[in-house]
């Protein structure tokens, strides 16, 4: 088969779009075409070695979420066959931007009738994400109020439009270009980063989803209610800060969850939640799609075409 290869860590322009071997299927396994794959920043780190996978071996590849079609089953599965279409986010890190790839059937979710295929792509790894940084602790309910840092990224967007329906009241931080965007999702208030004040004269908040991390945490936490909760997609809160105005936090390790995406697809399917797809390439030209994610310009999800 074809797949994006890099031999090492380090560069992303190192990435070879070539002829590998075939992966085997294993028990509890299926065999899937992979149809698209999405492009997260994740792979960006994870290919720079800004977050170290000492598991992964070299020559490796990358992706971490697609959607395909099943094309064989291992003799003990069942409840699953050759035709099935599905999406998923193994949670052993890459193999998706290849042309086939086996995955254990306890991490894959079968995609609704007439859901876009590279919409459902999209998902897995954002749009879930943003479900478990928002509803992981149990701690929300109708009425909270929310502040969602990097709003108009992939799972800021997905985080916007989950908190709106649970009727939080939400306050979502990105750039101006993409307000009217945001607000359309569902947010209650705008807040542009790039203004110096922007985070002056808010109201106490139940939850903060962070996507951007940095030292801007420090700015955020003490904008929590006692007891609240502070979750972060980047980089682990400072424990000193959390105690010091006696609040929660954590980094979140999102995984598979092929339960609650389901779910997430067929609101997808009816309308209720939307997805931004900005860019759909070729998937021999995975090394621009990656060095746009890094660039982070698109305001919606880079997809890899088979």
């Amino acid at each position: 088969m074809k797949a994006i290869i890099y031999d090492s860590f380090g560069n992303l322009e190192s990435g070879k779009y070539e002829d590998t071997a075939d992966p085997e299927l294993k028990p509890g396994t299926v065999l899937i075409n992979v149809l698209y794959a999405g492009v997260i920043p994740f792979d960006v780190k994870v290919i720079e070695k800004v977050i170290p996978m000492p598991h992964i071996k070299s020559p490796f590849i990358p992706g971490a979420e697609f959607s395909g079609v099943v094309v064989q089953v291992a003799k003990d599965v069942e409840n699953w066959q050759v035709g099935d279409y599905v999406c998923g986010n193994p949670n052993s890190y890459g193999g998706a931007f290849a042309d086939q790839i086996v995955v254990k059937t306890e991490e894959l979710c079968k995609i609704p009738p007439g859901l876009a295929l590279e919409s459902a792509a999209a998902c897995p790894v954002s749009s879930l994400a943003a479900w478990h940084g928002l509803f992981n602790e149990g701690t929300l309910n109708k009425g909270d109020k929310v502040l969602i840092i990097g709003a108009t990224g992939n799972v800021g967007s997905f985080a916007v439009q989950f908190a709106a329906q649970a009727e939080l009241i939400v306050y979502a931080v990105g750039s101006a270009q993409y307000e009217y965007d945001t607000l359309t999702l569902g947010a209650n208030y705008y807040l542009d980063y790039k203004k110096q004040d922007y985070l002056e004269n808010l109201p106490k908040f139940d939850l903060i989803l962070d996507m951007v991390g940095g030292e801007n945490q420090k700015k955020l936490i003490p904008l929590l209610k006692e007891g609240a909760v502070f979750i972060s997609l980047v980089n682990e809160p400072d424990p000193e800060e959390l105690n010091l105005y006696n609040v929660k936090g954590l980094m979140l390790n999102s995984g598979s969850n092929p339960k609650q995406l389901e779910e997430i697809l067929e609101l997808i399917q009816i309308g209720e939640i939307k997805v931004k797809v900005s860019k759909v390439l070729l998937m021999q030209d995975a090394v621009l799609g990656l060095e746009e994610v890094k660039d982070g310009k698109e305001n919606g999800k880079v997809i890899l075409k088979n």
